[in-house]
C-alpha cells in the first residue's frame, strides 16, 4: 500500500510526457514551519464518510532522512478501518483490490476536492489519474492513484466537488483501491507537510450507505467462489462504476433487486455481453418501461427497464456453456418478479441442487 515509486514517479522524474517535473528537497518542510495561515477554515476531508463510516489514514505520512529512502511517503493514505477482524471480510475481502485485514475501500468512491481553488494538473500519470489544486491561500493538494476524471485543467472547484473516482496505483502488486493525499505549503512539493493533524479538524461529507448484501445468502451458491455483493450502480447520466465496466467481454448471470424492499425484480445472463446485457436495463432514455421488444428484442426473452438509483445488482461470473443453465437455476430459486422465462409451477429448495 505504501507508494514506494512515487518518489520516481514525481521527485526529479518527468510526469505526462514533461507536463510535470518536481525536485524534492531533503529539508521538507514539517507541521511546525508555519509560512501561511494552516487549512483549517473551509477544508473538506477529501474522502466521504459513508454512512457512520469515516474514512481513516491506512497509510502515514514519512520523510525519508536519507537520500532515496524507500520509505519516503509524502503523503497519507486514506481508506475506510474495519469495526473488527470480520466486518466485512465477504463483501470486501482481505488481499484483494477492496480490502487488508484492517481496512477496505468499497468501489465507486469519488476523491473530493479539500478546498476551493484551480485545477492546475488534471491527467494520467505513472500512478494513475492525479489532480493537483492549487489554492488561494498559497497552499496546494495532490490527489493521485485515481480510476477516473472529473475535472480538467483550469476547473475552478469549490470543497468538496468531485475529482475522480477512487482506484489503485499501477505500480502496486496488489492494487488496492485508496486515495492518496499530499499537502504543499508554499504550493509546491518541496513544502510537502504531513495532511494527517488537518484532516482531523477538517469537515466531513457525509454520503448514506449500508455495507451491500452478499449474493451467497439468498442466490445460487458458487461453485467457483465468484460471488459479489449487491452494489448500487449511481443515478442516472453518471458514468457506471469500475465493476460495472469491467464486465465487457464477460459471462455470467445477473440479479436486480429493490434497493429498498430488496425484492428480487429479474435475472438474466450473457454467454460473453454481459456488461451489453445488464446495463440494457436500465436504458430508460431508448426503450419505454415494457418487454423489449422490435430492434433491441432480444430473441424470446423478456426484459424490463429499471432506474439505476432504484435497484441493486449482483453479478457471478461464469464459463459461457453454464450461464444459461445459472440463470435458470437464480429463476428457480428466488421466483424473479418480472421473470417469465424459467419460472416453476412452484418452487422449493428441492427443485435447486445446491
Amino acid at each position: 500500500m505504501r507508494d514506494r515509486s512515487l518518489g520516481l514517479v514525481l521527485g526529479g522524474g518527468v510526469v505526462a510526457a514533461g507536463v510535470l517535473v518536481w525536485r524534492r528537497s531533503r529539508t521538507a518542510a514539517t507541521t511546525n514551519d508555519v509560512l501561511v495561515p494552516p487549512p483549517l477554515v473551509g477544508w473538506t476531508v477529501p474522502v466521504p464518510t459513508l454512512g457512520d463510516r469515516p474514512v481513516v489514514v491506512s497509510n502515514e505520512f514519512h520523510v525519508g532522512t536519507q537520500p532515496n529512502d524507500s520509505r519516503e511517503h509524502l503523503g497519507v493514505d486514506l481508506m475506510f478501518r474495519r469495526h473488527d477482524a470480520r466486518d466485512l471480510i465477504a463483501v470486501y475481502p482481505p488481499k484483494t483490490a477492496n480490502g487488508t485485514a484492517l481496512f477496505f475501500m468499497p468501489d465507486g468512491v469519488s476523491a473530493l476536492a479539500a478546498s476551493a481553488g484551480t485545477v492546475s494538473f488534471a491527467d494520467m500519470t505513472g500512478m494513475g489519474y492525479s489532480v493537483i489544486i492549487q489554492h488561494p491561500n498559497g497552499w496546494a493538494t495532490y490527489y493521485t492513484h485515481l480510476a477516473s476524471l472529473a475535472v480538467k485543467r483550469g476547473d475552478v472547484v469549490r470543497a468538496g466537488q468531485p475529482l475522480g473516482t477512487i482506484g489503485a496505483s499501477p505500480t502496486d502488486s496488489e492494487h488496492l483501491k485508496h486515495l492518496h493525499l499530499e499537502l504543499w505549503k508554499g504550493g509546491m512539493r518541496t513544502g510537502a507537510v504531513d495532511p494527517a493533524p488537518y484532516l482531523a479538524m477538517w469537515t466531513r461529507v457525509t454520503s448514506a450507505w449500508s455495507p451491500p448484501t452478499l449474493v451467497a445468502s439468498n442466490s445460487p451458491s458458487p461453485r467457483n467462489g465468484n460471488t459479489s455483493a449487491y452494489r448500487q450502480l449511481g443515478d442516472r447520466g453518471e458514468p457506471y462504476p469500475e465493476w460495472v465496466r469491467a464486465l465487457k467481454g464477460k459471462a455470467g448471470v445477473y440479479i436486480i433487486r429493490d434497493s429498498e424492499t430488496h425484492e428480487c425484480l429479474y435475472i438474466g445472463s450473457s454467454a460473453g455481453r454481459l456488461y451489453d446485457t445488464l446495463t440494457r436495463h436500465f436504458q430508460t432514455w431508448r426503450r419505454y418501461k415494457g418487454f423489449w421488444r422490435g430492434q433491441y428484442a432480444e430473441g424470446a426473452d423478456p426484459g424490463l427497464t429499471y432506474p439505476r438509483a432504484a435497484v441493486e445488482v449482483a453479478v457471478r461470473l461464469t464459463s459461457s456453456d453454464d450461464a444459461l443453465d445459472e440463470e435458470m437455476r437464480a429463476i428457480a430459486r428466488l421466483r424473479p418478479r418480472d421473470n417469465q422465462i424459467g419460472q416453476p409451477a412452484t418452487a422449493t429448495d428441492e427443485t435447486v441442487p445446491f
